[in-house]
């Protein structure tokens, strides 16, 4: 026994060493040394400095017809649209038409699983909030950006009553990506919440954006958890 735990300690203390020795060997050029998140922008802020421009660039929007599938239902919440998509694939941006983005709207009304946003009155101006996530190397050197943004149309009432979601997306504005490395993005809709009350429901829902970024020698994996919600909440968990 003592013979067979010495012969296992010296076997992982040499694939430990050669683990080590070949990270070592790795070019820093390929390795990501630094991932970091922020927030640059978000209709708040344009609210503040630009008035005008904000009513200019959003007045003229409308809820989403097109709500898509059933995704998921909580109680007296249904949400429609698509589970899971990609936003980026192969370090460009995936143009999404061929489906609806998110609607999160009441259930167990007069019109059960055909309720449109159109059903709903006193949405709200769209909303977003726009960051960027940049992966740096070994060297300091920046290897990927990618700048996107969380948008929705939100506090729709049904009878007067609640706060609800439609056309929420992540839509990716712009995306670098130099030589040598891959980089990919999905969205998806883990959940659904009310946070306010069985009378007046507010509407929220749980995204996370999974992004990759790869080259030949190594992948780098990361979620982002969003949470949106009815009143307006755009907030990274």
């Amino acid at each position: 026994m003592k013979f067979s735990a010495l012969l296992a300690t010296l076997v992982l203390s040499a694939f430990i060493s050669q683990a080590q020795a070949a990270d070592e060997t790795i070019d820093p050029y390929f390795q990501i040394s630094d991932v970091t998140i922020e927030v640059i922008d978000s209709s708040d802020e344009i609210a503040q400095r630009e008035p005008t421009r904000l009513n200019k660039n959003y007045v003229e929007l409308r809820p989403n017809t097109e709500i898509g599938d059933v995704i998921s239902i909580a109680r007296e919440i249904i949400a429609f649209g698509k589970e899971i998509y990609k936003i980026v694939e192969a370090g460009k941006p995936v143009i999404n038409t061929t489906y609806a983005p998110i609607s999160v709207l009441p259930f167990g009304t007069k019109y059960g699983k055909e309720i449109t946003p159109m059903n709903l009155s006193s949405w709200k101006a769209p909303k977003f909030v726009k960051f960027k996530v940049t992966y740096k190397n070994g060297y300091n050197q920046q290897v990927v950006d990618f700048t996107y943004n969380i948008n929705m149309s939100y506090g729709g009432k049904f009878d007067g009553k609640g706060a609800y979601i439609t056309n929420a997306q992540i839509v990716p504005e712009n995306v670098n990506v130099v030589w040598g490395y891959t980089f990919n993005a999905k969205m998806s809709l883990v959940g659904l919440t009310n946070t306010g009350t069985d009378e007046e429901p507010i509407a929220g829902a749980t995204l996370v954006l999974s992004y990759s970024v790869s080259t030949l020698i190594k992948e780098d994996r990361n979620n982002m958890t969003i949470f949106i919600g009815g009143d307006g909440t755009i907030q990274q968990m």
